[in-house]
């Protein structure tokens, strides 16, 4: 009885889920908080892999044998690479008390307490943090980040938690 009601509930909740996702409602019974996803476009590493794989091409049929089999395996593989990274979004998470982006392929993540300080300026964010490993830059120029609507964000994520902000267009807007 305990585990036909369990599946009864967890059917009902699927449910709910799917309609209040349709409708722009956040889903209930999640244990994953609510985070604000900003996602770029990345263009330049693939646009690099592109030309490196013509050029690759184009080398290797100056050689005497011309271009050989293997050497257009090496050019389809160096176009998927650009095509994975091409579709692959990077993106920044704005969560309640965390902050997400993807580095080298692995999401990491900055608490509260790692954050030393966020700079906005026109066109980019940055986020110092504690530890090893540079600084978070998010561009609209690289990436292709909705920057205003981050900044935005990050402003209220860090006035919730007392962390300092160096707006440098209020400050260019001040003089």
């Amino acid at each position: 009885m305990a585990s036909s009601f369990e599946r009864a509930v967890k059917r009902n909740q699927q449910k709910t889920n799917k309609d209040r996702k349709k409708q722009g409602k956040p889903i209930v019974g999640s244990s994953m908080e609510n985070e604000d996803i900003f996602k770029g476009r990345a263009f330049i590493f693939p646009f690099i892999l592109v030309v490196l794989a013509f050029m690759f091409l184009t080398l290797s049929g100056l050689t005497k044998d011309g271009v050989a089999g293997f050497d257009w395996v090496v050019f389809v593989l160096y176009i998927g690479l650009a095509v994975m990274y091409f579709f692959r979004r990077p993106y920044l998470k704005v969560g309640k008390k965390r902050i997400k982006t993807i580095k080298l392929s692995r999401e990491r993540s900055l608490g509260v307490e790692d954050i030393k300080r966020i700079v906005v300026d026109k066109g980019s964010v940055i986020i110092e943090h504690n530890g090893k490993g540079g600084n978070w830059a998010f561009s609209r120029l690289l990436n292709l980040y909705d920057t205003d609507a981050m900044a935005a964000r990050l402003i209220t994520f860090a006035q919730s938690h007392q962390i300092p902000v160096e707006d440098k267009i209020a400050l260019k807007e001040a003089k």
